[in-house]
């Protein structure tokens, strides 16, 4: 889970587009479920579902992913089928689930530094801070 700060918000015909900024990190949310309790400038926590982190060596160009987040691979977990990447960030840690042949092919160790991308689809709101 990550906090973030609502920096934007765009709406349209019952879709919406958040931006968000977390330190020096900006991230992307389209939501289509009604969102009207939260305005700019709200603190609230992000989440998105391990599975749904797509992992690069390289950072990604001229694709439709706009959440990039640089992190370091702080523990691998490999298994026969998947693999399990414990990811750490400036603001934060989180996991991406992959296939075990994935991370071969990417030949990914402990303490590399990777790209990590999350769809803006894939994002959504997990609560609001009180803070």
């Amino acid at each position: 889970m990550l906090k973030a700060q609502v920096s934007n918000i765009i709406s349209s015909e019952d879709v919406n587009i958040f931006e968000f900024t977390s330190g020096d990190m900006n991230f992307c949310m389209l939501g289509l479920e009604n969102l009207d309790k939260f305005k700019i400038g709200d603190s609230v926590t992000l989440g998105f579902k391990s599975s749904d982190v797509i992992i690069a060596t390289t950072p990604l160009k001229n694709c439709s992913l706009t959440n990039e987040i640089k992190a370091t691979i702080s523990n691998l977990t490999k298994g026969n089928i998947t693999s399990v990447l414990h990811l750490k960030s400036l603001n934060f840690e989180f996991e991406s689930i992959i296939t075990t042949k994935s991370c071969e092919r990417l030949n990914l160790k402990q303490n590399d530094e990777i790209y990590a991308y999350v769809k803006a689809t894939s994002l959504y709101i997990s609560g609001k801070n009180s803070d």
